[in-house]
């Protein structure tokens, strides 16, 4: 992974300012509604490629213990700067060797697997989040999909004959995303044969922000009354099956089998 592809893009898109944004907001609204659907009080959460601490802030706010793990450091130091009592350490999720094996109650992997190109690096990430997740614990993994990058991207901006031509995009439209590339983009399917890969099980997977992508400057010129009920909607709506994989994200809720066989 290109490190300093990623120092580039933090430092032009911050991280901290999307999830202010409202179609962040609803991303990270509906994401926070299904973490308290799961967390215990006593809660120990890793949160791996926590970025500028969104959601480390928010859980620490709460009450739970966090530590936080960041690969940019522009974004850690925004992050200490808003919250300078807050653990956290650089550090890549595909090999931290400073985290001891079954350390987390809850793991967030909520970016890295955006920017690891094809299954076998993000298989590192899912086995190292695995690693350091307690035998029965939940890994929250995040994955950028397949059809917005289609549908956005490629037919938005009239790339996709080119991209096609060129053997970015196959014959069935899935995104070929070569090494070097910033971001990879997956299909159900894809995070259904990671899962069987790292002997991960699913409890759930939802979509934390539906059709807030797309609909950006909609979303902008909503009243407040209005964009509360949109935010209602998609927490209400973020699990149903004919609506999953529509959106520019997912979130694979996965447990750490009792006994591990890797």
């Amino acid at each position: 992974m290109a490190l300093s592809n990623i120092e580039k893009h933090y430092n032009k898109h911050p991280e901290d300012l999307r999830l202010q944004r409202r179609h962040g907001i609803v991303e990270f609204e509906t994401t926070m509604h299904h973490l308290r659907r799961f967390l215990q009080p006593d809660s120990f959460v890793l949160d791996i490629g926590a970025g500028t601490g969104r959601y480390s802030s928010a859980l620490m706010a709460e009450g739970y213990r966090v530590k936080a793990v960041e690969l940019v450091r522009r974004n850690i130091e925004v992050f200490l700067k808003r919250e300078p009592s807050a653990d956290v350490v650089q550090g890549d999720a595909r090999s931290m060797p400073f985290l001891p094996d079954h350390a987390a109650d809850v793991t967030l992997l909520l970016g890295p697997l955006y920017h690891l190109i094809g299954d076998e690096e993000k298989l590192k990430a899912l086995r190292e989040a695995k690693r350091v997740t307690k035998p029965g614990g939940l890994i929250f993994v995040a994955y950028l999909m397949n059809e917005y990058s289609i549908l956005s991207y490629c037919f938005d901006e009239e790339r996709i004959g080119r991209l096609m031509d060129e053997g970015f995009v196959d014959e069935t439209f899935h995104v070929r995303t070569p090494e070097g590339e910033l971001y990879d983009y997956v299909r159900l399917e894809d995070i259904d044969r990671l899962d069987q890969a790292s002997q991960l099980e699913r409890v759930t997977i939802f979509s934390p922000d539906g059709a807030a992508d797309y609909m950006r400057t909609r979303l902008n010129h909503m009243s407040e009354e209005t964009f509360a009920r949109f935010i209602d909607y998609q927490k209400c709506i973020s699990e149903r099956p004919d609506l999953i994989g529509a959106g520019s994200h997912v979130v694979d809720v996965v447990r750490v089998p009792a006994e591990q066989n890797d």
